[in-house]
């Protein structure tokens, strides 16, 4: 059908002529010359087989032009196929000046102690993209549309295609310095013990801890717990007891000052590796790729300089 439509550029000269009333007015609309114009209003007369502008007696065109009731058939369908155009056209252009929107998501420890920072340096050095945190509980990775690239835990030496591995961590006391812990095992029996809930990791319980700090047998401890490691931390460098941390995603805690190590190197591997996937689909997104590869290079980069 779409070899039946006559050339876009003789639809609108006709449009043009009916519009302005007359060959001369029309063409300096669209700045071309008279003869052009009438050029195109005969070859498309020609090839609709029907007047669409009337007549002198001679068959000379009228230089005060008005349409033929067949020209009023096409001119309504040619006004409402521009509009239409026009509309189309303004919609692509308003969607190609959006910047992009992408999500990414993680559990909310890792979202708000380690990611969030990383991602708004990285958006700052890529602003032609919009990135979308959101801090989820669940470690399935991407599963549905809504999300392009998550951050997700695995069980150590347990990855599954597609995922790309971020860190591994490590499980150590802190406190707040303002506590003036020198790493003494009696120290556990005269603060608070911050204890995150956990699925079965041993080297996050607080009674692996006292064993391995060689706090006696029996003595009392305030053992405080919380849903989330967020909270534990947050108790802790409000100098409200000891908990036990997760590096990397206390390193800039640590950084900073606001918390130590009071128990000096002692720590255990955590039970959990943290990777990266992304949905299938946008894998070879360049604005997925360039961040993925960024926060791979983050995360190799900040543990090399702990093993240093």
């Amino acid at each position: 059908m779409a070899n039946h439509i006559p050339p876009l550029a003789a639809l609108r000269a006709f449009q043009a002529v009916a519009r302005q009333g007359s060959f001369a007015r029309a063409a300096s609309a669209l700045n071309v010359s008279t003869s052009a114009v009438s050029h195109q209003i005969r070859g498309l007369e020609l090839t609709l087989g029907a007047r669409l502008l009337r007549r002198a007696r001679n068959g000379a065109l009228l230089a005060e032009a008005g349409v033929t009731e067949e020209g009023a058939l096409l001119l309504g369908a040619v006004d409402d196929a521009f509009a239409s155009l026009g509309e189309a056209c303004q919609a692509v252009r308003a969607r190609a000046k959006r910047r992009p929107m992408l999500s990414i998501s993680a559990n909310g420890s890792i979202a708000s102690l380690w990611l969030a920072p990383r991602l708004a340096a990285f958006a700052a050095l890529h602003p032609s993209t919009q990135w979308q945190m959101r801090a989820l509980e669940s470690d399935q990775g991407p599963m549905d549309d809504e999300i392009d690239i998550a951050i997700t835990r695995r069980r150590r030496g347990a990855p599954r295609e597609g995922d790309r591995p971020l860190f591994s961590e490590t499980v150590f006391p802190v406190s707040s310095p303002s506590l003036r812990l020198v790493g003494m095992p009696a120290e556990l029996s005269r603060h608070s013990l911050l204890q995150e809930e956990h699925e079965a990791s041993r080297e996050k319980d607080w009674t692996t801890w006292l064993e391995l700090l060689g706090a006696a047998k029996g003595a009392p401890v305030n053992l405080v717990r919380f849903s989330t490691f967020n909270a534990a931390v947050a108790a802790a460098i409000a100098g409200r007891g000891i908990a036990l941390g997760r590096s990397p995603l206390i390193d800039d805690e640590l950084a900073s000052g606001r918390l130590v190590r009071p128990f000096g190197k002692w720590s255990l591997p955590g039970s959990w590796d943290v990777v990266i996937r992304a949905r299938r689909g946008v894998q070879r997104d360049p604005h997925v790729a360039q961040l993925r590869d960024y926060l791979v290079g983050s995360a190799k980069a900040a543990g090399e300089a702990r093993v240093q």
